[in-house]
C-alpha cells in the first residue's frame, strides 16, 4: 500500500532499514558469540594437554620386564655375597685356613 505522502514514505523507509539492521546485528551477535566459544573451547583443550604433559600423562613407561631382568641375573650371579667364595674353600667349608700374614723382608729394622 502507498503511502500518503512523503513523510509516510520516509518513516516506512526508515522503520525497514531499522528492522534490516536490527536482523544483521544479530547475525553478527550469534557469529561473535560462536567464534568466543570456539576459543574458549580452544583455551580449554591446549590447558588440558598442557596439564596432562605436564603430569606426564604422555611418557611411554617401560615394560617392568625391561627394568628389573630376573631370569638372567639370577641364574648366574648369586645374590648372597657369602656365596661367592674361591672354588677351593668350598670343597672342604669344615676346614681352617692355614694361610697367616706374610711379612715382608723390607719391613725389617735394623
Amino acid at each position: 500500500m502507498p503511502a500518503k505522502s512523503k513523510h509516510m514514505e520516509q518513516r516506512k523507509q526508515r522503520i525497514a532499514n531499522a528492522k534490516k539492521n536490527a536482523r544483521l546485528a544479530g547475525k553478527l551477535r550469534r557469529r561473535r558469540q560462536l567464534q568466543a566459544l570456539g576459543g574458549l573451547l580452544a583455551i580449554a583443550a591446549v590447558l588440558t594437554l598442557a596439564y596432562l604433559w605436564q603430569s606426564g600423562f604422555f611418557k611411554d613407561e617401560e615394560p617392568a620386564a625391561e627394568e628389573t631382568p630376573t631370569a638372567e641375573v639370577t641364574d648366574t650371579a648369586p645374590l648372597d655375597p657369602s656365596a661367592s667364595v674361591d672354588p677351593s674353600a668350598t670343597a672342604d667349608p669344615t676346614a681352617e685356613t692355614s694361610e697367616a700374614p706374610s711379612e715382608t723382608p723390607s719391613e725389617t729394622t735394623e
